[in-house]
């Protein structure tokens, strides 16, 4: 693409952050600043009745365009990852295609996932056309209430004991929480005054643990300084997509997995490798990382139990599961906080080997890179984050859970 076609794509920030984290009042903020300047606006609310809009455009003194040339576009109800998601990308291409705006801001609903709408910037349309080549995906910022957080996490830790929801059932705030997190280039701590520089520093150290690559910018009441959205691209879908610790080091075991073939498990192999260069996050408020391998099936209700009940100061892990139980079908385990799912996601390559549904040489690279006879691509890969994890009582815990 040329240089003038990539100047023309306005860049576009995308705001997202659970209900109540302070999103419309940092987007009003930002608004009142940038006096001159020629912003676009695309508000989503999951309510039928769109209060945020009206916040927004209060701030303008008008209903859909400002006095400065600025214009406010309402997708009223649905979630802009989901229902809402053909209508957002209408909007953003309709407002790029005019060349008035430089740049165009995008508040999501509080419960959209970040990685849904970075999507709609590459899937292509029947025509081969995808909305990045209208607008440049600038920033995904995720605006965190500080507080809320802290009593979400807290809440685990004084209950003591994590819980498996139903299937199907209402997602937990916590659970949505963490992955707005994981998946941002810009994490705004809003709300700062509610709480003392002690917790703050601890949630930063937290939010550092889940995501090491993004910026953090405190706010109190949502004032943010204009500054931090010019300049700059953030968005690197190779880089902020793939930002989440668990699934950097899942991605960074892929070949070492492969290559050691034998049964057994590597503790803290992140660690291991790069003695020297202890993660300040890890440093002042122990928040660890422990990566579980091994080459043996799991035995279901010892594992489940396991979660319940072990593992104190666990905040997230993720990764993949082998059990005695269903040894065809490939586990993927989730813990946020107090929350557990162990979900079956298809069949391990192995299985369909073995069936003589696939032949050894249809296995793609990915798998043989993994592939260690008995066990195939069967294993136990398993991602750990937590204050303050002992490796040695985790690796008991899960070997005892071994079959």
């Amino acid at each position: 693409m040329s240089d003038t076609c990539s100047i023309a794509r306005p860049p576009v920030t995308v705001f997202c952050g659970f209900l109540g984290a302070g999103k419309t009042t940092l987007l009003t903020h930002l608004l009142t600043q940038a006096a001159g300047r020629k912003w676009a606006v695309v508000v989503n609310d999951v309510a039928s009745l769109n209060i945020d809009v009206s916040l927004v455009r209060g701030s303008e003194g008008g209903d859909g365009a400002g006095s400065e040339g600025r214009k406010i576009i309402d997708l009223g109800n649905g979630c802009v990852c989901c229902s809402s998601r053909d209508e957002l990308g209408e909007a953003l291409a309709e407002l790029a295609a005019t060349g008035d705006y430089e740049h165009i801001l995008v508040e999501t609903t509080g419960v959209a996932e970040p990685r849904g709408v970075a999507a709609l910037f590459t899937q292509k349309n029947p025509f081969g056309r995808s909305l990045s080549d209208f607008a440049r995906l600038s920033a995904l910022v995720s605006v965190i209430d500080a507080a809320h957080f802290l009593r979400e996490w807290r809440a685990y830790q004084e209950r003591g004991h994590r819980e498996f929801p139903a299937p199907g059932g209402t997602r937990p705030v916590f659970e949505l929480m963490l992955e707005q997190a994981e998946c941002a280039d810009v994490l705004v701590l809003n709300k700062c005054d509610l709480a003392p520089e002690t917790e703050l520093a601890e949630l930063e150290g937290v939010l550092r643990g889940l995501n090491e690559r993004a910026e953090i910018v405190r706010a109190e009441q949502g004032r943010v300084d204009e500054g931090f959205l010019l300049g700059r691209r953030r968005f690197d879908a190779q880089e902020t997509l793939k930002a989440a610790t668990w699934l950097r080091t899942l991605n960074r075991l892929a070949p070492a997995g492969g290559a050691a073939g034998v049964a057994g498990v590597v503790i803290n192999a992140r660690k291991a490798a790069t003695t020297n260069a202890v993660p300040e996050h890890e440093r002042k408020f122990g928040i660890r990382t422990v990566i579980y391998q091994a080459r043996r099936p799991f035995v279901e209700e010892k594992l489940r139990a396991f979660l319940v009940n072990e593992a104190e100061g666990l905040l997230r892990a993720k990764g993949f599961f082998w059990t005695r139980e269903r040894p065809d079908e490939m586990g993927f385990l989730s813990v946020a906080g107090g929350v557990a799912r162990m979900d079956y996601l298809n069949y391990w390559w192995a299985a369909l080997v073995g069936s003589g549904k696939v032949r050894m040489d249809e296995r793609p690279e990915a798998i043989q890179a993994v592939w260690a006879e008995p066990q195939g691509d069967r294993r136990q890969e398993l991602v750990f984050i937590g204050t303050g994890l002992e490796e040695g009582k985790i690796t008991a815990a899960l070997e005892a859970c071994l079959a």
